[in-house]
């Protein structure tokens, strides 16, 4: 029993050594008189094709402001090294080697849409294999600062499309070719955003002229749909319900002494949100979100509201002679079928002067003095408070509904 321990403990040691001397030589022999500089093909006036794989990780953060896509990615590329080919069975039977990545020839690929370093794929720990048919393939991976126009004309119900440009700088369309493997990015490994969702996704090669040379690039976009709870809870609803209790600073008396700071307030948490809302948005005027015209809108209804309350307040009557009430602008007839909020007015249908004060009975009133008697209502008397509620609210369902309608389309 312990004889065959040992002839297995030395056949082991055997085919260790034997593939420890087999790597050496495959390492002498495939790199010897191996150059970086030339691309990996006996017939340099063919091309090299770069078969690429974009593997999208995960949307770390979209700067609105700055309109920057910060993103965590690595691709898959893989191209044929006719130079580094051999027969396993000469080599202990060693069918891949992971050789250094300075000791390899590789595409050197920029991001032209990077806002920092356009040369990402600088890690020097990625993983790099070479099977004995030739084949190489390099998993590098970064995150990517790139930059990603935004369109905010429907935010926060926008969709948004970003897209990475990869450009093999070192060699023209003649000398390499990009091709995509997948004609979408690969998000098998993709962790959900909290504020976007990744909905398609699109991977192609095109080519380009750069200074007066044909480049291959290759281009990946992505979709990325807003997660509007968040803005719809915190900021739209809140506006709206403010703007909707601003109307109601008309069913105020002028004597409560609350008319106009009512007024006023609603003004301010308007302006409140609008200081909000500006930190969400960029800097910029190419597209004017929708949200904030309708934020705009309600703004101006408040001011004209405070404007429109103060003036209501100055022409009181109450306050030269708290006897009247407020004078009526004008009298809705009472045949109209809506009812019109105001103050009912009665008109008599018993008038007659004083015949033991005047002696005599006439069918006018020339003093202007009414007796109390039976009366008939006749129609409704508008005051400015209540038409201005009416026509503010009006305003107001015209702006909220067309933007709503604008929205949803």
């Amino acid at each position: 029993m312990k004889l065959l321990y040992v002839l297995v403990l030395l056949a082991l040691c055997r085919s260790a050594a034997g593939s420890i001397e087999g790597m050496k030589r495959l390492y002498s022999d495939m790199f010897g008189n191996y150059s970086t500089k030339i691309r990996p093909v006996y017939n340099q006036s063919q091309h090299v094709d770069v078969h690429s794989r974009f593997n999208l990780v995960a949307i770390t953060e979209v700067d609105q402001v700055r309109q920057i896509l910060h993103s965590n990615m690595w691709m898959n590329l893989t191209w044929r090294d006719e130079f580094l080919t051999w027969n396993p069975e000469d080599y202990s039977g060693i069918k891949s080697i992971h050789p250094p990545l300075t000791d390899i020839w590789r595409p050197k690929l920029i991001v032209p849409v990077s806002v920092e370093d356009r040369d990402v794929f600088k890690d020097e720990t990625s993983s790099i294999t070479v099977y004995s048919d030739g084949r190489v393939t390099w998993l590098p991976g970064a995150n990517f600062v790139t930059d990603c126009k935004l369109d905010l004309t429907l935010f926060p119900f926008d969709v948004q499309t970003c897209q990475f440009r990869f450009l093999p700088v070192s060699y023209d369309s003649n000398g390499l070719q990009m091709v995509s493997s997948l004609i979408t990015a690969n998000t098998q490994e993709y962790t959900e955003n909290g504020e976007w969702i990744l909905s398609a996704s699109r991977a192609y090669t095109t080519e380009r002229f750069v200074v007066e040379s044909r480049f291959s690039f290759l281009y990946v976009a992505i979709d990325l749909e807003r997660r509007p709870m968040f803005f719809v809870l915190n900021v739209i609803l809140p506006v709206v319900v403010l703007s909707f209790l601003n109307i109601f600073v008309f069913s105020l008396p002028c004597d409560c002494g609350e008319k106009v700071s009512y007024a006023i307030t609603c003004l301010l948490a308007l302006t409140v949100f609008m200081s909000i809302v500006s930190e969400l948005l960029p800097k910029s005027s190419d597209n004017i979100p929708m949200v904030t015209l309708y934020l705009t809108c309600l703004l101006g209804i408040s001011v004209l509201s405070v404007v429109t309350t103060i003036f209501i307040v100055m022409k009181d009557p109450a306050k030269v002679n708290k006897k009247n009430p407020q004078s009526a602008l004008f009298m809705i007839p009472r045949f109209c079928s809506v009812p019109f909020p105001g103050s009912r007015r009665r008109v008599m249908d018993q008038v007659h002067l004083d015949s033991k004060t005047n002696g005599s009975a006439g069918s006018g009133n020339p003093t202007g003095k009414v007796l109390e008697g039976r009366s008939i209502s006749v129609g409704y008397c508008v005051t400015a408070d209540s038409l201005c509620m009416v026509i503010f609210t009006v305003l107001w369902m015209v702006v909220s509904v067309g933007f709503l309608v604008h929205i949803t389309q």
